[in-house]
């Protein structure tokens, strides 16, 4: 006669795998936010600055110019830039700080920013294609400014939080796991 506890057994174990997975795979997602946080905010920096000499040399009309700046780019990022160029050509009766917002907007789940970013893209948009472009070069170069400072605070976070989040998640899968066996 087959022993009844061995099927039992490897229920069991299968609940605990189960359960440190789920752990694990929620530690690991709060770790991708941490990580991809600084590489969006790279890619940003790097498609404002292309901006910045779209409209400085080539003189091209904003929603061109940042259709171009995000060319090539696949990522939240590229596609936040395009729709915010679409929603300039569009609809012209956005502002640039509009079309931004609505772009926001519509990327909120996909990009991994926060506060800071959102806040300076914004006063970007308040204050594109409102002055001359000496102005504006300057104001985007104060905004790249403060988006390497955000970066680098972003970098600083990612290196401290993010195995910090993936044992966590672990450990914390198996303290679940012992706790119910």
């Amino acid at each position: 006669m087959p022993a009844r506890g061995g099927k039992g057994m490897w229920v069991k174990l299968l609940g605990s795998a189960m359960v440190i997975a789920a752990g694990a795979g929620l530690g690991f997602s709060l770790a991708r936010h941490y990580s991809e946080r600084p590489r969006q905010i790279g890619q940003l920096i790097g498609c404002l600055t292309a901006l910045g000499s779209y409209v400085s040399y080539a003189a091209l009309p904003l929603a061109e110019a940042l259709a171009r700046s995000a060319a090539g780019l696949d990522s939240p990022v590229g596609d936040f830039l395009r729709q915010t160029s679409a929603n300039l050509a569009g609809r012209s009766c956005l502002s640039p700080r509009e079309a931004l917002e609505a772009a926001l907007a519509a990327a909120d789940g996909d990009l991994a920013w926060e506060r800071p970013e959102r806040e300076t893209l914004l006063l970007l948009g308040a204050n594109l294609g409102a002055t001359g472009r000496e102005e504006q070069q300057k104001y985007l170069a104060m905004v790249l400014e403060e988006l390497r400072r955000v970066e680098h605070e972003a970098l600083r976070l990612r290196d401290q939080n993010v195995k910090m989040y993936r044992y966590l998640g672990v450990c914390g899968g198996l303290a679940i796991t012992i706790l119910l066996v």
